[in-house]
């Protein structure tokens, strides 16, 4: 289904402005970061802006993924695993998967989106590895090709392709924010999501459903005065 502006910004509660403002950024950086308190939305909008980007909600084009602390670039790129034979056989990662996948159709163009949630969670440098050079939005392409770690002769070599779109979330309150250093926070454009309890959207989102004025105030003005206390 062709996946408009209008549809992805249905309940998402954001002014058009700012939506527009995150799709021109994820457009220009290639890389981009949400982060904002739980349960403000990050994956919700996420998912709408990887639609929008992409013009139809084709879940080929997406993949999603959790980082945790046990979360190894064997997991993500490649790395010896072992195989039913009872020897350790070469396996390849969901990001190599999918880089893999966007790079048959880069030459029409075709954005593909990989979403990580919790980016903060996991050991950054060791995921990422090598990568972290060519998720850099002027390494992309088979110019920048390089062979990875696990790579079986120099000849085989790695890239990144134009149309490879990266969506992080990090939790704002997650004490594991410190694991962020700055050589991946250079490489994103980072993206600040707020409770929008006070949009005039939410507010009309409430009374299409048929929410009677005075509890959509009560609603609001008590929404808003929790976060104050938190």
């Amino acid at each position: 289904k062709t996946y408009t502006k209008q549809a992805a910004m249905k309940d998402l509660f954001l002014p058009e402005a700012q939506f527009d403002g995150m799709l021109t950024a994820l457009r220009e950086r290639k890389n981009v970061v949400l982060q904002g308190a739980p349960g403000v939305g990050k994956t919700f909008v996420a998912k709408r802006l990887a639609y929008a980007l992409i013009g139809s909600n084709d879940p080929y084009h997406i993949e999603m993924i959790q980082f945790h602390q046990s979360y190894s670039y064997e997991d993500f790129i490649q790395g010896f695993r072992p195989g039913a034979n009872g020897l350790f056989d070469l396996k390849y990662g969901i990001f190599h998967h999918f880089c893999r996948r966007a790079q048959r159709e880069e030459l029409q163009g075709k954005p593909f989106v990989f979403i990580i949630d919790e980016i903060n969670r996991g050991n950054l440098s060791k995921i990422f590895g090598e990568l972290m050079m060519l998720i850099e939005p002027d390494k992309r392409g088979k110019e920048h090709a390089i062979p990875l770690a696990y790579s079986q002769d120099a000849d085989e070599r790695f890239y990144i392709p134009e149309n490879l779109f990266l969506i992080g979330m990090m939790n704002t309150a997650d004490r594991s924010l410190a694991m962020v250093d700055y050589a991946l926070r250079r490489r994103f454009r980072f993206i600040t999501l707020n409770p929008e309890f006070s949009s005039k959207a939410f507010q009309e989102f409430l009374a299409a459903v048929g929410t009677q004025p005075a509890l959509v105030k009560k609603i609001v003005d008590r929404m808003n005065a929790l976060n104050e206390v938190i």
